[in-house]
């Protein structure tokens, strides 16, 4: 199958000409499905009063739904992936005490469109390169969902999806932001990427205002850490224990072509095998973000606090599982992590080079997540799960799907000595 695809200069618009008979506009379809559109995307005028057909949609995979095209129809396939190089000093915590080639991910995705009414989408993905009962890899399904297209201002979705928390655990391909690794708040507080089962809607109220409304599965709190807090206790549909359901809720507001404010809010129960000794232990998860691109200049700002509800009765009962199995009590889970990031970057290639379609983007950062913010009473916080991360990188992209990155990082702790890391990275997105 053969298609021809053209873009416009940086800031103007993206048109995808006529494909083949079967496949018009399914890249529309898939490329917003995969959530990886950082950059914004103006659609250009319509050629009829039945809107642009072929237009490339600006965002998102909820914008994509939204009415704006023609009937879809067929099957496409993508992907993305990312190499990496990281060369942590002697003192970085979280990182392999060598330096380390890896190629991180590689993910297909696959979709198809049954109807103007009807679609599919999913992601496969595999870590660390060989995935086999020997090797340090996985290989997992990260999306699988149907959507069902009722009108602009709410359409259905369920299957195995994306939770709309934060800007990179929705757009996490490593093309479409600066950096080798993701904001410390992004792995630690908000644990991307982070998917679970579900079923709910999503919709545009108004141009620019954007929502999506699911009922999900919940956590599982005998993975719940003190080091990672929730990260290592999603079910991700693994056999997943059915008894703890929550929701999750997103807001976005596009006040001009490029500014985005958005605010998500989670809630759910996390009990598992804990439930009948510790109970249905509550988690909430509140996130508010934004981020802009005016000319040259790119800017991302995110917060996020997460709460444990009843965090001392399920460190007590780690702490005894822990002294029956003859092993030391690990560090308490804390009742509250919180986290954030500030981030800002120009493109020196608009005054070097200012006609040119590439980019090389000169782009710093201050991170900072505690996993330890506040511990129950009766228990002593591991403060060197306290991270403070300073960033100062390029990102050269000689097309917008292809991303070079070079990184300089301080990594601060806040008990022990702190480290230096160079990284590196190949990505790409197709």
């Amino acid at each position: 199958m053969r298609m021809n695809i053209s873009f416009t200069k940086r800031g103007g618009a993206r048109r995808a000409p006529a494909f083949a008979a079967g496949c018009v506009a399914i890249l529309a379809m898939l490329a917003a499905a995969r959530a990886a559109r950082a950059q914004p995307i103006v659609e250009l005028p319509a050629d009829s009063a039945q809107g642009p057909a072929t237009a490339l949609p600006r965002e998102t995979a909820v914008e994509n739904a939204l009415g704006r095209g023609g009937i879809l129809q067929g099957s496409a396939f993508g992907g993305y992936g990312e190499l990496t190089l990281n060369a942590p000093g002697k003192y970085v915590l979280d990182s392999p005490p060598e330096a380390t080639i890896d190629l991180r991910r590689f993910v297909l995705f696959f979709g198809h469109n049954f109807s103007d009414r009807l679609r599919f989408y999913s992601e496969f993905e595999v870590e660390h390169a060989v995935s086999s009962a020997g090797d340090r890899g996985e290989a997992e399904v990260e999306q699988a969902y149907l959507d069902g297209l009722v009108s602009r201002r709410i359409s259905l979705r369920g299957g195995l999806m994306i939770m709309p928390v934060g800007i990179i655990n929705v757009y996490h391909e490593p093309p479409t932001f600066n950096g080798v690794d993701r904001p410390a708040v992004d792995t630690y507080v908000v644990p991307t990427t982070w998917r679970e089962p579900g079923v709910g809607i999503f919709g545009e109220l108004r141009e620019g205002v954007r929502y999506q409304l699911y009922v999900v599965n919940g956590f599982d709190a005998n993975g719940f850490t003190a080091e990672s807090a929730l990260r290592e206790g999603h079910q991700e549909a693994q056999f997943a224990h059915a008894g703890d359901w929550g929701g999750v809720a997103r807001l976005d507001w596009e006040p001009r072509l490029g500014t985005i404010f958005g605010g998500s809010a989670y809630y759910a129960t996390s009990g598992n095998s804990l439930t009948s000794t510790v109970g249905k232990v509550p988690v909430t998860l509140l996130e508010a973000d934004a981020r802009t691109r005016i000319g040259g200049f790119t800017a991302r700002a995110e917060v996020a606090f997460l709460f444990i509800g009843d965090a001392a009765g399920l460190d007590a009962a780690q702490r005894d599982a822990a002294v029956a199995a003859g092993a030391a009590a690990p560090d308490p889970v804390a009742s509250q992590s919180r986290g954030g990031y500030v981030e800002a970057g120009y493109d020196m290639l608009r005054v070097l080079a200012p006609g040119s379609d590439q980019s090389v983007t000169l782009f710093g950062r201050f991170d900072y997540a505690d996993t330890q913010a506040s511990v129950p009473a009766g228990f002593v916080a591991n403060p060197a799960f306290r991270r403070t991360i300073y960033t100062a990188g390029l990102t050269y992209r000689p097309i917008m799907q292809i991303a070079l990155k070079l990184d300089y990082r301080r990594h601060v702790f806040g008990e022990g000595p702190g480290g230096n890391e160079i990284a590196a990275a190949i990505t790409w997105m197709f």
